[in-house]
C-alpha cells in the first residue's frame, strides 16, 4: 500500500509542481524551495531539538505561541519549522520577536525525502499542528525512533469521510503517533474511530483560546488611516474568493445606516488582493491600499471608503480598531477562519454558515450571544446594522465575547504538560531537569 501511495504522490507532484511554479512567476509571489521539497535544509539548521510542522498562517501563529514555553521547559532546545505555504513561512520568519532557529518547506511525502530531512535534522520530537497526516513521514519517524505528537488536533466533518475511505492503511499510519492532543471530545472520537489507539488520545482543548490579543493602539491606528473617532469601521477579515460581493452588499447597508462608515477588506490570500480592490472600485467606492496608506509617514491619508489590506500579519491590529467584524471563509464552503482573534479583543463576531474548521469556537460564541451567523450578504448587512443600532446589546455581546475566550483558556498549558509527561521520562530534559 505504501508503494501505491508513493507512486500517487509522485504523480500528483509531477502534475501540480509545474503549475505552482508558473503561477508563482506570473503572480510574482514567492515559491517554496524545490531543494527543500527534496529534504534539504537551509545552511546552519540546528539538529537535536524540536521539529514543528505548521502548514500555513493560522497554524504558524499557533506554533509561535509554543516557542517560548518549549524553550523554557526543555532547556532552550532549538526549534525547526516546516511550512506548506510561502505566507506561512513569511510569518514564521517574522516570528513576533522570537522566530524558530530555522525554517524549511515540508518535503514531498516520500521515504527518501522525509528520511533525508530526518537524518540531517535528527529531531528529538516532531510536533504536527492541527492534524496533517503524512504516511511516509510518520513511518520514517517510527523507523528512526522519533516521537510524533499531534498538537491542537482536529478532524473536520469535510475531511473525516475522506480519511475513513483509507481504512486499514490510515489505521496503520496512525500507529506512528505517540500522543494525540485533540481540540474537543468530538475530534478525539473521530481520530479514535480512524484507528488511533484510545490510550494515546487526549482532549487538550483549542490552543487558539490562549493566543494573546495583539498589542494595538486603536486611536493611533485610526489616526494613521485618517479615520475620525466617530466613523464606524467594518472589518471583513480573511475573506475568500467569492465573498467580495456579499461583503460589499453588507457594507452598502451599513453605509445607509451610517454614512461615515468605512470598510477594511482583508483577503486571506495575496492572489485575492487585486480582485478585492477591483470589486470595490466597480461598486463605486474610493479605494485605498494598506501598503500605501501605511507608508504616508505621518501625512494625511487620502480619503477612502474601502481599504484593501494587501499585506499579511497586521489583521489582528486592524481588528482592534474595528467596530464591526466579519470573519471570512465562511460564506463560501472553506471551513471558516479564526473567530477567536476578534473575540479576544471584545468584538462581537459575524460569520457565515461554513465554520467547520472552527465549529466549537463558533458554537460557543453563538450560544453566548457574541457570535452571529449570516447566510448571505443581505443577512450580513442586516445583522451589522442591528448591532450598530442596539448599543446596549453591542456592549453585552462584546463582554460575552471576552468571557467565552477567558473561560476556555488552558489548552496551551495542557499541551505542554502532555509533552513534558512523555518526553522528560524518555531522557529529554523537562522543566525540572533543566533547572537543577
Amino acid at each position: 500500500m505504501y508503494h501505491l501511495y508513493g507512486a500517487l504522490v509522485i504523480l500528483a507532484w509531477a502534475a501540480v509542481l509545474p503549475y505552482q511554479m508558473v503561477m508563482a512567476l506570473l503572480k510574482r509571489t514567492a515559491s517554496l524551495s524545490f531543494r527543500e521539497r527534496l529534504g534539504s535544509l537551509p545552511a546552519g539548521s540546528p539538529s537535536g531539538g524540536f521539529w514543528i510542522h505548521a502548514v500555513s498562517v493560522g497554524e504558524v501563529r499557533l506554533a509561535l505561541s509554543l516557542l517560548p514555553l518549549l524553550r523554557e521547559r526543555f532547556a532552550g532546545a532549538p526549534v525547526h519549522f516546516t511550512t506548506g505555504t510561502a505566507t506561512g513561512r513569511a510569518l514564521a520568519a517574522a516570528g513576533g520577536g522570537a522566530p524558530p532557529e530555522s525554517i524549511s518547506a515540508l518535503p514531498f511525502d516520500l521515504p527518501f525525502t522525509m528520511g533525508r530531512l530526518l537524518d540531517r535534522l535528527r529531531p528529538r520530537a516532531l510536533l504536527i499542528v492541527e492534524t496533517e497526516i503524512w504516511p511516509n513521514l510518520l513511518r520514517s519517524c517510527t523507523r528512526r525512533g522519533v516521537p510524533v505528537f499531534v498538537v491542537n488536533g482536529r478532524i473536520s466533518a469535510r475531511t473525516y469521510p475522506r480519511y475513513r475511505a483509507l481504512g486499514s492503511f490510515l489505521r496503520r499510519t496512525l500507529q506512528g503517533v505517540r500522543l494525540f492532543g485533540m481540540q474537543s471530545g468530538e475530534d478525539a472520537d473521530r481520530i479514535k474511530s480512524l484507528g488511533a489507539p484510545a490510550d494515546k488520545v487526549r482532549v487538550t482543548g483549542n490552543v487558539k483560546f490562549d493566543l494573546p490579543p495583539p498589542r494595538a493602539d486603536r486611536d493611533g491606528l485610526r489616526r494613521k488611516l485618517g479615520l475620525p473617532d466617530s466613523a464606524t469601521l467594518f472589518v471583513a477579515g480573511s475573506t475568500a474568493a467569492g465573498e467580495e460581493q456579499p461583503v460589499l452588499h453588507a457594507f452598502r447597508a451599513v453605509r445607509e445606516a451610517d454614512t461615515s462608515a468605512r470598510l477594511v477588506l482583508a483577503p486571506r490570500h495575496p492572489e485575492n488582493f487585486a480582485p478585492g480592490e477591483n470589486a470595490a472600485r466597480a461598486a463605486g467606492h474610493r479605494v485605498a491600499l494598506w501598503s500605501r496608506v501605511a507608508s504616508t509617514s505621518g501625512r494625511a491619508a487620502a480619503p477612502w471608503d474601502v481599504l484593501v489590506l494587501d499585506v499579511l500579519g497586521v489583521l489582528p491590529e486592524v481588528y482592534a480598531a474595528s467596530d464591526l467584524v466579519f470573519v471570512g471563509g465562511s460564506l463560501v464552503p472553506r471551513g471558516g477562519h479564526n473567530v477567536l482573534e476578534p473575540a479576544a479583543l471584545g468584538k462581537p463576531v459575524l460569520f457565515g454558515p461554513h465554520m467547520d474548521n472552527f465549529r466549537a469556537a463558533a458554537a460557543a460564541l453563538t450560544s453566548a450571544g457574541a457570535g452571529f451567523v449570516a447566510g448571505d450578504g443581505q443577512a450580513l448587512g442586516d445583522l451589522a446594522v442591528r448591532l450598530l443600532a442596539d448599543r446596549a446589546g453591542y456592549r453585552v455581546a462584546s463582554a460575552m465575547a471576552l468571557r467565552v475566550v477567558e473561560t476556555n483558556r488552558g489548552a496551551l498549558e495542557r499541551t505542554l504538560a502532555m509533552l513534558e509527561e512523555d518526553l522528560a521520562p524518555a531522557g529529554m530534559p523537562g522543566r525540572k531537569a533543566a533547572r537543577t
